[in-house]
């Protein structure tokens, strides 16, 4: 049998998009939602906290270039 490999799917456009601020503000709301009880889906607090330290590990890898 062909063993196929599975890839990573892209992370989706609107998050990679909006700044660290505004994740951490979307995982404000996502984080009441949770205490409301109104959240459908649990895992996009997780996606959203992944989210900001991709975006804070790229942007210090950036100043650390910067400095060098």
């Amino acid at each position: 049998m062909a063993d196929k490999k599975a890839t990573k799917k892209a992370p989706k456009a609107d998050m990679s998009k909006k700044t660290v601020t505004e994740l951490k503000a979307d995982l404000l709301l996502a984080q009441k939602g949770l205490f409301d009880g109104t959240l459908a889906n649990p895992h996009h607090i997780k996606a959203i906290r992944k989210e900001i330290a991709r975006k804070l590990t790229a942007e210090n890898s950036a100043k650390e270039k910067g400095d060098k």
